[in-house]
């Protein structure tokens, strides 16, 4: 079993500190759903929001004697300032218990998660899907990634006193950025041509881990000559992202890839004709504002999602914190 020494533990009840930006409707909606699982579990928690890069510091710092633990959902402001975060609970002794793989490397100690590049590979074979006419993007799905990373970062845990369970792997410095390469066959017989523009919001190893994944089961089932990458970053503006798409728009590409909700938000206000696949997006419904979400955007909109098990997560918790809820 996993198990901390020499954390906080005069408390009766852990006290989990949730990190998240407010900006990011999708991390709110992650920390939600594990504040409620760990609630029900019989842990406290303790929300802290911060608005942007610029108070991220001084709001942590200001909460960091409150909690004995720290969870970070897949939140692009927080992986984009790791190596802030990382200062600070190392500094306090606070273990971090990271939404995705990328940030754990970053500034955690254990991850259960998805694969970024695995999403993006998915993003790749449905973008492959609706060039070649083989799919209409209207009626395809959300998907999801099956199969959970776990990982952990051996440094930080020799440090805050963390045992690791035996099916978690050490991460290492290909990790979040590398899987098994893709195994696609080149399904484009007519060798036709098609420009893509893929819209990324900032540069961190999980989004660029998704952005990789995507080009490389593109250029698979395409061909690497039949295809062209017009490739935008955002560096963490979301106002860029719109400015983006239109350029895209302009264009007249042949498909957008929007990684992160951010970009997603601003191609689907761009266009309702050229085909738009998000990936790195939590939660489709609460990104583009649909009401009962049954799973399908619909019209020229579809993707995959990053949403981690997020009850797992909770459970990995409430075994980390099992002395302090006795």
């Amino acid at each position: 079993p996993l198990f901390m020494s020499g954390c906080g533990g005069n408390n009766s009840h852990a006290n989990v500190g949730l990190l998240y930006c407010s900006a990011e409707a999708n991390s709110l909606y992650q920390v939600k759903e594990v504040e409620k699982a760990l609630k029900a579990k019989g842990l406290s928690t303790k929300l802290i929001s911060f608005e942007n890069s610029n108070d991220i510091s001084s709001v942590l710092n200001g909460s960091i004697k409150k909690i004995d633990t720290l969870y970070i959902p897949t939140d692009n402001t927080c992986a984009s300032n790791a190596a802030t975060i990382d200062a600070i609970v190392r500094d306090n002794k606070i273990p971090v218990f990271a939404g995705e793989e990328g940030l754990c490397k970053g500034c955690g100690a254990i991850t259960l998660s998805i694969s970024y590049y695995n999403i993006g590979v998915k993003t790749g074979e449905m973008a492959i899907d609706v060039l070649l006419g083989n799919k209409d993007i209207s009626t395809m799905a959300i998907a999801y990634d099956e199969s959970p990373v776990k990982k952990y970062n051996a440094d930080f845990c020799n440090e805050v006193g963390i045992s690791v369970p035996s099916d978690y792997s050490e991460l290492d410095d290909a990790s979040a950025s590398s899987a098994v390469r893709v195994n696609i066959t080149n399904q484009n017989t007519e060798n036709k041509k098609f420009t893509i523009g893929i819209s990324q919001l900032v540069t961190h190893d999980a989004l660029d881990a998704a952005t990789n994944g995507f080009m490389d089961a593109v250029k698979a089932g395409l061909g690497e000559d039949n295809v062209t990458f017009d490739l935008q970053n955002a560096a963490a503006q979301t106002e860029l992202c719109a400015s983006i798409a239109n350029n895209f728009v302009s264009h007249n590409y042949d498909l957008i890839m929007a990684n992160a909700t951010p970009a997603l938000q601003a191609a689907a206000n761009s266009t309702t004709t050229i085909p738009i696949l998000g990936t790195s997006v939590t939660e489709y419904g609460v990104a583009l504002g649909i009401k009962d979400f049954n799973g399908t955007v619909g019209g020229n909109i579809s993707g995959t999602s990053d949403l981690a098990p997020l009850n797992e997560q909770a459970d990995m918790l409430a075994t980390v914190f099992r002395d302090f809820m006795k």
